[in-house]
């Protein structure tokens, strides 16, 4: 099943064709590692700032020429106008913090699944404490293999799943 997870990937990421499977194939930071070898094609979101967040990595996200400064700006907007109702406010800013996490990672991929819509592209994330995303081509067969396969590989208490 692991060895499927990484012939998966090969058929989104051609480049990885030649780049020889992890010993260690259900070790994460292997595989995030070899999905990585060449561009960075899975990128994470830092939990404490919301603005590194990958897109200046992505090479998917580069390589069609997506204004990649009106994303930013647009997920910028959208988190300037939800802190400004954060700071007005009178709860307490603890019992919104897990709350202040899951909206800005909503943001984020709401934003990207916008401006990736047009180039027949998914977005797959990988809910971990910070969270992972990449692109892949949109075809369903090949998405629920690459989902299965990597649940199935890393377990499902941080599981992969298709953003819709």
């Amino acid at each position: 099943m692991r060895k499927t997870l990484y012939e998966s990937l090969r058929i989104a990421f051609p480049e990885l064709n030649d780049t020889a499977i992890p010993e260690e194939q259900d070790e994460f930071e292997h595989f995030v590692r070899w999905l990585n070898s060449y561009y960075s094609n899975i990128q994470k979101i830092e939990l404490d700032d919301f603005r590194q967040n990958g897109i200046d990595e992505c090479h998917r996200l580069k390589q069609l020429g997506i204004d990649l400064d009106e994303l930013k700006n647009q997920i910028n907007d959208d988190m300037a106008s939800f802190y400004q109702m954060y700071d007005s406010e009178e709860e307490e800013t603890s019992d919104m913090h897990g709350y202040d996490f899951e909206f800005s990672f909503d943001v984020i991929f709401n934003h990207i699944k916008i401006f990736i819509e047009p180039y027949e592209l998914s977005l797959l994330v990988i809910e971990r404490e910070n969270p992972y995303w990449l692109l892949v081509p949109h075809n369903d067969e090949l998405i629920d293999r690459i989902i299965v396969t990597y649940n199935h590989t890393f377990g499902d208490e941080e599981p992969m799943q298709l953003i819709e």
